[in-house]
């Protein structure tokens, strides 16, 4: 069993991922705080196995805090939650274990967990947790072959920050063409924002 934190400053946030934690067997306690330095404080004196941190609070940002709580512990794992996809690449920069959009959504937390289970089982040497072929089939992958080498590129350019403007003039390319492009990674991976988009490259080491 998990023991679990929530750090965001809006109340009605906490109160709705506790909600969504509190359904799963693999928390045992969710402690919830909406001051980062409390949440700080209670981690050098007690273990935490995984903190959902929101990115924009006022106090000390969600970043911060994850160094912060590395520093105390190295193993505990982080899931940056966030209402804008501005932080995806620095949130991966920080080898988060997962980057949540708001409205957090019940499936989405689900996939949220299962990393965790694969995460805690490759720490401690155990079987890693595979993903059901029935959940690769909804989310509309089988490997990064589906990517032609212009598309791949462009992925890249999203992992490096470029917006579609930047990525057209670096590929020599129409604006127009990106959008088209972007489209068919959107459709060809499965997912329908940038921050998934990174997600799902990670998965298929499209950026290695």
């Amino acid at each position: 069993m998990l023991q679990a934190m929530i750090v965001d400053d809006e109340e009605l946030s906490v109160k709705l991922l506790r909600e969504l934690l509190s359904e799963s067997d693999d928390i045992d306690i969710c402690h919830t705080f909406l001051n980062p330095w409390n949440a700080y404080e209670y981690v050098k004196e007690n273990p935490i196995d995984v903190a959902f941190l929101d990115i924009s609070m006022p106090e000390m940002n969600g970043m911060k805090l994850s160094g912060l709580l590395h520093e105390l512990d190295a193993s505990i794992h982080v899931v940056f939650i966030t209402a804008y996809d501005d932080y995806a690449v620095q949130a991966f920069d920080m080898s988060a274990l997962d980057y949540l959009m708001k409205p957090v959504t019940p499936q989405r937390m689900g996939k949220t967990l299962d990393k965790i289970r694969k995460r805690l089982r490759s720490d401690t040497g155990g079987p890693s947790l595979k993903l059901s072929s029935l959940a690769t089939k909804e989310e509309g992958y089988s490997s990064k072959e589906n990517l032609t080498g212009q598309e791949k590129r462009i992925v890249q350019l999203v992992a490096g920050g470029f917006s579609n403007k930047e990525i057209a003039i670096h590929l020599n390319i129409g604006a127009g063409t990106v959008k088209f492009h972007m489209k068919n990674v959107y459709q060809k991976l499965g997912v329908s924002n940038r921050v998934q988009v990174l997600q799902r490259a990670m998965e298929l080491k499209i950026l290695d």
